[in-house]
C-alpha cells in the first residue's frame, strides 16, 4: 500500500504543473491547454489545490482566471522542482542508454601514468558523449568500492582471493629488478632474487598489496629482504631506485624505464595480471556495461 505521503504527493504533482503554467501562461484556458487538461478539469483542480493548501490561489478578473499573490508564490517555489525532475528524467534516459550516461571508473595509482589515460582517450572517441568520473586507489580500496557501488568498473590486480568479483584479464606485468644504469646487476641478461640477497632495497610500505606480492616472491625464494626505504607510492620507488638509493623489484614500466636505470629480469619469470573487474552483488547501468565490454576489447 502506498504511504499517505506518496499519495498527497502523486495528487498534488499534476495541480502543481497547472499552477507553474498558469505563471507562464498568464490565464487558465493557456495553462489547461499547456498541461493538456480540458479547462474544467483544470477549474477542478486549483480549487482542490486552494482547498489543501488553505489559501486562495487564484481569482477571476473579467472573464480571466489568474494567480492571486500566494498562487504567485507558490508557483515561484514549485519552479525547481520541476527543474530537478526534468534533469532528473534527462539523467534516467541518459542511464538506460549505453552510448551515453555516467561511468565511474577506478584504476591502481600505478596505472595512472600511461594505461589508464591511453585507454580513456581511445573511449572518448569512441563515445563522445558518455560522461566519465575517475577514481584512483589501491586494490582493497577499488573493491571495496566496486561492492558498495561509487566505483563502476575497475582496471586492477586479478586475484583469486577477491570474492563476489568478474575478471576480464588485459595484460600481465613481468615483475623486474630496477637498477641504477652503472650498478652492478644492471649488465645481466636476467637476475634471480637470491642475486639480491645483500643488496638494500626501496619498497613500497607494509600492507600495501604490490609491497606484499613483492616479499612473497622474496619468501619463496628464500631470501629475508632488507629494506632501507620505504614509501607509498611506486613512482618514488622506481625514482629512488634510478638514483642509486637501492634497487627495487617491480612490475616492468609501461613504455620503458627510467633514464639512468634498467629493468633486468628476474627469473623465474613472475608477472602481475591487470584486468577489468565489476562487483557480482549489483547489476551494471547500461552505460557502465557497454564502457566494460569496449574497454575488454581494446585495452
Amino acid at each position: 500500500m502506498p504511504s499517505p505521503s506518496t499519495t498527497i504527493a502523486a495528487d498534488l504533482m499534476p495541480r502543481l504543473m497547472l499552477l507553474l503554467a498558469m505563471r507562464e501562461q498568464g490565464h487558465l484556458s493557456a495553462a489547461a491547454e499547456a498541461v493538456g487538461v480540458p479547462q474544467p478539469t483544470a477549474t477542478r483542480w486549483l480549487t482542490a489545490l486552494s482547498r489543501t493548501v488553505g489559501v486562495e490561489l487564484t481569482r477571476r478578473t473579467g472573464r480571466r482566471v489568474e494567480l492571486t499573490r500566494a498562487g504567485a508564490a507558490l508557483a515561484e517555489a514549485v519552479a525547481p522542482a520541476q527543474t530537478s525532475l526534468a534533469v532528473g528524467v534527462a539523467r534516467a534516459h541518459e542511464a538506460a542508454d549505453p552510448g551515453q550516461g555516467h561511468v565511474v571508473f577506478g584504476f591502481l595509482r600505478t596505472m595512472g601514468a600511461s594505461r589508464a589515460p591511453e585507454l580513456l582517450r581511445g573511449y572518448r572517441v569512441a563515445r563522445p558523449r558518455v560522461r566519465l568520473a575517475l577514481v584512483q586507489a589501491s586494490h582493497e580500496e577499488l573493491i571495496e568500492k566496486l561492492h558498495d557501488g561509487t566505483v563502476d568498473v575497475a582496471m586492477t590486480s586479478v586475484r583469486a582471493t577477491d570474492v563476489d568479483v568478474v575478471a576480464t584479464e588485459l595484460f600481465r606485468e613481468p615483475f623486474v629488478l630496477v637498477a641504477p644504469a652503472d650498478h652492478r646487476l644492471a649488465r645481466r641478461a636476467s637476475v634471480r632474487l637470491q642475486d639480491c640477497r645483500d643488496e638494500t632495497l626501496v619498497g613500497l610500505s607494509a600492507g600495501i598489496a604490490l609491497r606484499r606480492r613483492v616479499d612473497e616472491m622474496f619468501a619463496t625464494a628464500g631470501v629475508r629482504p632488507r629494506y632501507g626505504f620505504e614509501t607509498e607510492e611506486v613512482e618514488t620507488v622506481r625514482g629512488m631506485a634510478t638514483t642509486g638509493a637501492g634497487v627495487t623489484v617491480l612490475p616492468a614500466r609501461h613504455g620503458g624505464p627510467l633514464a639512468g636505470s634498467v629493468e633486468v629480469p628476474i627469473l623465474p619469470r613472475r608477472y602481475r595480471h591487470i584486468g577489468l573487474l565489476v562487483s557480482t552483488r549489483r547489476p551494471l547501468e547500461p552505460a557502465a556495461e557497454g564502457f566494460r565490454r569496449w574497454a575488454s576489447q581494446h585495452g
